[in-house]
């Protein structure tokens, strides 16, 4: 099932679930290669449900037709691809790095509105703050909360945060909430800045709590923790009072890192 959602002319909103028949597929490519044709950029929004595959009759015309998009890739803007199936968001995400200059973002479905309000062009950040510090009534002990990507701006905002709270000496105990990991924005992965900030940070605690992290968080975290001097415990998301009873201290305030 392909089902087309009103728009403007220069935006293709699209609902995919099931099977896709190669009526809708040829559609598809019409409507995309149309829309090409007469916007200076066209912007691509798919809600993908329980997608079960396409008819492979006519693949050969189809990828044609795939192909000779690729030449027109300055054509394309915002692209967004919201799905809660796992592969599907990893292959998207391979996908975008083969296709440079393109900005392709990946959603869960509880994100639908803000990937929809972005590739409309209403927000301008294709993803909301993903990043809260936590004050609480111990100066030596501070937390954040994680819940989504963090982008390069907002990195660098953390990282001078923290870089802030260094430099007269605290904090000496952190707590992470981890509401949901979506990752770094590529270019964090190669930030001195945020590399240099966490090894700061590393010399610097005694303690660090970990909350809510998903299982593969939680065994990379044990593994990696007899390698450190830092005290790791990791806590389930209703352990959090555990968890701040084990820094000594409560939480008092929280407030969005300014990017």
């Amino acid at each position: 099932m392909l089902e087309f959602l009103p728009s403007a002319d220069d935006v293709i909103v699209a609902k995919m679930g099931g099977h896709i028949s190669k009526a809708e597929m040829e559609e598809m490519f019409d409507r995309i290669e149309a829309a090409i044709a007469a916007n200076e950029k066209t912007h691509l929004f798919f809600e993908i449900g329980d997608y079960e595959g396409f008819d492979t009759e006519g693949f050969g015309q189809q990828m044609a037709r795939g192909w000779q998009m690729i030449g027109k890739l300055d054509r394309f803007g915002r692209v967004a691809v919201v799905s809660d199936t796992r592969w599907i968001r990893w292959a998207t995400r391979i996908e975008s790095a083969l296709l440079p200059g393109i900005a392709y973002e990946t959603y869960t479905m509880d994100e639908r509105d803000q990937a929809l309000a972005w590739v409309e062009g209403r927000e301008e950040s294709p993803h909301r703050p993903s990043f809260k510090i936590i004050e609480t009534d111990n100066p030596d002990v501070l937390g954040f909360e994680l819940n989504g990507k963090v982008s390069a701006e907002e990195l660098d905002a953390v990282v001078d945060h923290f870089k802030d709270r260094l430099e007269i000496g605290r904090p000496k105990r952190l707590l992470g909430r981890v509401k949901s990991y979506r990752g770094l924005a590529p270019a964090g992965l190669m930030d001195d800045d945020f590399w240099a900030m966490k090894r700061d940070m590393i010399r610097t605690l005694d303690r660090y709590a970990v909350v809510g992290a998903p299982r593969w968080m939680q065994t990379m975290i044990e593994a990696l923790d007899p390698m450190f001097r830092i005290e790791i415990r990791c806590f389930e998301s209703d352990e959090e009072a555990d968890a701040w009873a084990w820094l000594e201290a409560e939480p008092q305030s929280e407030h969005l890192i300014a990017a």
